[in-house]
């Protein structure tokens, strides 16, 4: 599965609020969003969609060298 980045304008005291309630929720604000949007739209529609991926690459096992 990829993944789409997608540039989204709201105003600032928008984003303000947003990430706050992200954060309430312990959730990244990409998928507060998400669930926001897919609680806005036909239950039908939503129960067809794919899971939500997780953040980022998945661990490859290997520690990191630095």
């Amino acid at each position: 599965m990829t993944n789409d980045r997608k540039n989204i304008t709201q105003p600032a005291d928008w984003w303000v609020a947003f990430e706050a309630a992200a954060e309430s929720e312990g959730v990244s604000l990409a998928e507060w969003i998400g669930a926001c949007c897919v609680a806005n739209i036909p239950k039908d529609v939503a129960a067809k969609l794919t899971e939500r991926g997780t953040r980022g690459r998945p661990p490859s096992g290997k520690p990191k060298s630095h």
